[in-house]
């Protein structure tokens, strides 16, 4: 800690960070404010099982943030609904998946922030459990065996998802697969991307280009969104959503 920057460390602090630890010669309580900017950030949170909801609404207003006029909170809430539901999604998917193949130890962790300077809006989700390849092993879409293949085909519509013998496994929670996939699109359309890691590999959505991690492999999933906030209000997300199999009008009610 002693070679640390005192910035990094405020922000690490401020970030709930050091939440639970003592550390010697720091005050880890001093630059806390836990929920205190909702419209900005989400604090670095364990997520357990139930709570999906409730912390997808949260990443979804540090996304988005609000507005003082109902007017305006009124086109927020437009966007602001399929994110939430999308986030939700992916929320109990990797609740659900985390903790497959005996890795019943396994847990899910988020942090969102939105930066003031230039816009950005930098959200992530990890687990340690077993990872993309073990979840799609037997999966018709994985091409190879391989964590980078697994990886891409879990950014396929209705592939990562909780939905029983389509992915091989069974499940209580059934969703409707847009999780991940959603994600993905709305943060290409806001001039964002994603980074993908899990096993040895790491996917950059952008490119499409993938990094090996062989020496610092993953045990699990993390995910990395990134957008520009401003850019949001200019794209049809409900769009993005893929139609709901068996649904009368094709559409995803967020209500």
């Amino acid at each position: 800690m002693r070679w640390m920057h005192q910035g990094l460390i405020t922000y690490l602090a401020r970030m709930e960070f050091f939440d639970g630890m003592i550390v010697d010669g720091m005050d880890v309580e001093k630059d806390r404010n836990p929920q205190g900017e909702p419209d900005l950030c989400v604090e670095l949170v364990k997520v357990v099982d139930g709570q999906s909801e409730e912390v997808a609404s949260r990443l979804a207003l540090a996304t988005v943030g609000w507005a003082e006029g109902r007017s305006q909170q009124e086109e927020l809430d437009s966007y602001r609904r399929p994110i939430e539901y999308a986030l939700k999604e992916l929320l109990e998917n990797a609740l659900s998946h985390a903790k497959r193949e005996g890795n019943f130890g396994a847990s899910v962790w988020v942090a969102c922030q939105h930066f003031r300077s230039n816009g950005d809006v930098r959200l992530a989700i990890v687990d340690n459990g077993c990872g993309f390849l073990a979840t799609l092993w037997r999966h018709d879409q994985l091409k190879e065996r391989t964590d980078v293949e697994a990886i891409r085909a879990a950014l396929i519509a209705r592939v990562s998802c909780n939905r029983g013998s389509n992915v091989g496994y069974d499940t209580d929670s059934q969703n409707q697969g847009v999780g991940l996939t959603t994600t993905a699109k709305i943060a290409d359309a806001a001039d964002g991307f994603l980074v993908v890691a899990s096993g040895e590999a790491c996917l950059n959505t952008k490119t499409d280009t993938s990094t090996s991690l062989v020496k610092a492999p993953w045990k699990g999933v993390a995910i990395s969104f990134h957008c520009n906030r401003d850019k949001l209000p200019q794209i049809s997300i409900s769009a993005l959503l893929p139609a709901v199999e068996g649904a009368v009008d094709d559409d995803i009610s967020f209500i």
